[in-house]
């Protein structure tokens, strides 16, 4: 009788021990997989941040009188006087979905840390030229303006700037931020957002 309790008190110890050798397992899954979220987090949220740098170069080129001539493509400050063909369903433009199609000589900005930006300006606009309602998106008439009957002193109507960025960061991380900007002051800045898949 007592060899059989032995083997009955084996069998329930060894049950015991894969159970706590799963657990330990599962739990050793559960940690490796918040480690790795939270690094997915910190590489968005640098990416994010080191895009910003891109954007604001872009701003301060926009806002410099003189700087880039808004009716026609000027390579030398990564911009294009209208919306480019081939951007894919998130409005990013074909060159900058991989790095090969980002233009040789182009701004590659070095935000430290390992992550490289690249950036691309777009007037929106249909065609390179004169920035009208047919071609553009502009700024808002005033509600006074809109019914026909402008005031005097009436500002004229803007044409609206995309900025993409592409910023890439060590291990493989790659993140992409859009933002629309006006290139008038007080305030330039229109809207900001991170790209998703």
């Amino acid at each position: 009788m007592r060899l059989r309790e032995r083997g009955i008190i084996l069998l329930i110890a060894m049950i015991a021990v894969v159970a706590l050798t799963l657990s330990g397992a599962a739990l050793v899954r559960v940690v490796a997989a918040g480690t790795a979220i939270g690094g997915n987090l910190a590489a968005r949220q640098q990416g994010t941040l080191a895009a910003s740098v891109a954007i604001e170069r872009a701003m301060a080129a926009l806002l410099t009188p003189g700087t880039i001539e808004t009716t026609a493509d000027d390579a030398a400050h990564n911009y294009f006087a209208a919306r480019q063909a081939g951007e894919d369903h998130r409005g990013i433009p074909a060159v900058l979905r991989s790095l090969a199609a980002y233009p040789p000589g182009w701004e590659v900005i070095d935000a430290g840390d390992g992550h490289a930006a690249r950036h691309v300006v777009e007037r929106l606009c249909l065609l390179p030229g004169a920035a009208d309602a047919a071609n553009c998106t502009l700024s808002p008439p005033s509600a006074e303006a809109a019914s026909g009957a402008p005031p005097p002193g009436e500002p004229p109507r803007e044409p609206r700037f995309r900025v993409t960025v592409r910023v890439d960061g060590p291990g493989g991380a790659t993140t992409f931020v859009q933002a629309v900007l006006a290139a008038a002051l007080p305030n330039p800045r229109l809207s900001w957002r991170v790209l998703d898949e």
